[in-house]
């Protein structure tokens, strides 16, 4: 190009020269023969210089040095817009060399043309490269609200990237704390070629664990015709907002003056806008029918919802939902739990369920072979919820209950066990409403049915339903069985440790 640039310059010059000289002579000494000479060498030579020009030039190649191909993509090297005697002859460059697009790396390549004196060529570097990002995609939600009470469990990650492929390995994860109630997690990927990539995922801690209510005074209180009632009233805690009895509500009132079932309701929110209920049930009755009551307050209307032969990651965790929803206190008697039901104990425990053991086999040859064998059974498990919850429950149920005869190829092992387990500080329960779901009934109308018409004002009503997997009847019938005790005038609470025993009569 130079050559070319050079030649020109000369035909400039010397057509520029012969035309002022010519000019000169003609004016100064009109001489036109010198003129003539002139012209006559000049011209020659001019022509010579243009068509040596012509020979020598070389093509014009519009190209870097260096050229980029981003990898994996349909991108190839194209060929230089190259102009030759100020004609495009780009259709006529040839490449010489490979290149490899699926490979990163730099690739040496020859751009070739032929010319009137030979082959002109080029070499040039094609850089094949990776400069797309990776991408992280995170599972679960990307703002995560978590209960104050509960432990961050990560939802999980994935990094790929379009080159080197899963780079979830070298995901770096971080926290970066904004204030008290909130923080970021942030997540961190590089590919080998630098390319960064970063997600965030934030996190707020919430209170969503209700306030506590307990009544002053008695839940249950039976009053004669035209007595007074006098309102106790209730304190309310909460363990993020403290002492909140001054937010507490009282709904309902009771009118002495008739005889009837009154409910007083005690109601509060915390800051946070969790609430909680709690009642009063208060019955105005004639005096001579008080008198004639051997434990007014005990025989009005309890439930206690019981479960056994939990947990089960399917039916358990819909149950909790209705109980909930509900806002109702059960008890689950379980079985040994694998490592996805614990998450459901934990739930169990910190929704304030009570949490009893019913063993950690129900292997009826295994466990009633011997009282040691029994109360390994029972120890085992009670060991195992207190490494979960963090309480060692002292609650318990039989399988198969206090009378079940399954146990008579061990003579007189229920007489014994019976004895033993309180010996041992453990309190055991069994039931007087069955909703028969463990033994046949498996429509959800059956269950409610045999529940409802089992329930009675004047005992504890201890109902036996199970949570086991393929129970899902009970998820129909159970806020049924709800709704018709509150609507009634039951009240539902957990056996907890202070509840006294109900206990079958023993036949073995």
């Amino acid at each position: 190009m130079i050559i070319t640039g050079i030649y020109y310059l000369i035909e400039l010059i010397l057509f520029i020269v012969a035309l002022v000289t010519g000019i000169v002579l003609y004016k100064v000494k009109d001489n036109k023969t010198i003129l003539e000479v002139f012209l006559l060498v000049s011209i020659p030579i001019f022509l010579e210089l243009i068509f040596l020009t012509f020979i020598f030039e070389t093509p014009k190649m519009r190209i870097n040095d260096n050229i980029n191909i981003e990898i994996g993509t349909e991108q190839k090297v194209e060929m230089p817009k190259t102009t030759y005697h100020l004609i495009d002859a780009t259709d006529n460059v040839k490449m010489k060399g490979k290149v490899d697009y699926k490979k990163k790396g730099k690739y040496n390549v020859v751009f070739k043309i032929d010319t009137l004196i030979g082959v002109y060529s080029k070499e040039v570097t094609v850089n094949v490269e990776d400069t797309k990002k990776p991408n992280i995609e995170l599972i679960g939600d990307e703002e995560y609200k978590i209960s104050y009470k509960k432990q961050y469990v990560e939802p999980g990650y994935k990094a790929i990237d379009s080159y080197e492929g899963d780079l979830t390995a070298k995901v770096k994860v971080t926290n970066e704390k904004i204030d008290d109630k909130n923080y970021n997690i942030i997540y961190e990927v590089e590919d080998s070629s630098g390319n960064k990539e970063q997600k965030v995922r934030k996190v707020e801690i919430i209170d969503d664990i209700s306030p506590t209510i307990s009544l002053n005074g008695n839940r249950n209180m039976v009053i004669a015709l035209n007595g007074e009632y006098a309102e106790s009233g209730a304190i309310a805690k909460d363990e993020i907002d403290g002492d909140i009895t001054d937010k507490i509500q009282i709904i309902g009132e009771v009118d002495t003056s008739k005889e009837g079932t009154y409910y007083i309701t005690y109601k509060v929110q915390d800051n946070s806008g969790n609430e909680i209920s709690n009642q009063r049930i208060v019955i105005v009755k004639r005096s001579e029918e008080i008198l004639a009551m051997e434990n007014p307050e005990q025989e009005i209307g309890i439930i206690f919802l019981t479960f056994d032969d939990g947990p089960s990651a399917n039916i358990t965790p819909k149950i909790l939902d209705i109980l909930k929803e509900k806002n109702v206190k059960a008890t689950f008697f379980i079985l040994n739990y694998g490592e996805e039901e614990e998450k459901v104990v934990k739930r169990e425990y910190e929704e304030g369920h009570s949490i009893g053991i019913h063993g950690y086999s129900h292997n009826y040859d295994e466990i009633y072979k011997s009282e040691e064998a029994y109360m390994e059974n029972i120890t085992k498990l009670r060991e195992k919820i207190k490494t979960t919850t963090g309480y060692a429950p002292i609650i318990t149920r039989f399988p198969g209950g206090s009378s079940n005869t399954i146990s008579s190829f061990n003579k007189g092992i229920m007489t014994r066990l019976s004895k033993l387990v309180q010996q041992n500080g453990y309190k055991y329960f069994d039931w007087n409403v069955s909703s028969e779901d463990a033994v046949g009934a498996d429509k959800p109308e059956e269950l409610y049915n045999n529940v409802v018409n089992g329930l009675s004002k004047t005992k504890r009503n201890f109902v036996l339903m199970h949570d086991f997997y393929k129970n899902e009847a009970i998820l129909e019938a159970l806020p049924r069985i709800i709704d018709y005790g509150m609507q009634n005038g039951y009240y539902f609470e957990r056996i907890t440790e202070e509840t006294p025993m109900l206990t079958h009569r023993i036949f073995n």
